[in-house]
């Protein structure tokens, strides 16, 4: 996003990017840094006031990255394992399985 303010905050971001869906977890927010050539890395709880406005990632800085960490729903919608054991195509075909072992072995 294109900043046209001098003092942008970590709320302007976040409202910059349309606010937090609901999947988004309010209490981990990540912001990266780079100081003096190493990369540092801040975590923001949006829903602790006072320890928000005095972190020093309050106020961006030129090539922050903002990073809301994902609750666990949605992170585990994002991996195959956390999908494959509640889809029913996966039940289907372990059954499936099962069934064509137990023929196989009781002929």
């Amino acid at each position: 996003y294109e900043i046209e303010k001098d003092k942008y905050t970590i709320i302007d971001a976040i409202s910059s990017a349309g606010d937090l869906k609901i999947t988004g977890k309010r209490d981990c927010i990540m912001v990266l840094r780079e100081e003096n050539g190493i990369q540092k890395s801040y975590t923001v709880d949006l829903n602790n006031a006072a320890q928000l406005y005095s972190s020093p990632v309050y106020y961006l800085q030129q090539n922050d990255i903002v990073y809301v960490e994902p609750n666990r729903k949605a992170a585990g919608q994002a991996t195959i394992n956390d999908n494959t054991l509640r889809s029913t195509s996966f039940w289907f075909s372990t059954i499936s399985l099962l069934l064509t072992l137990i023929t196989f072995f009781t002929r």
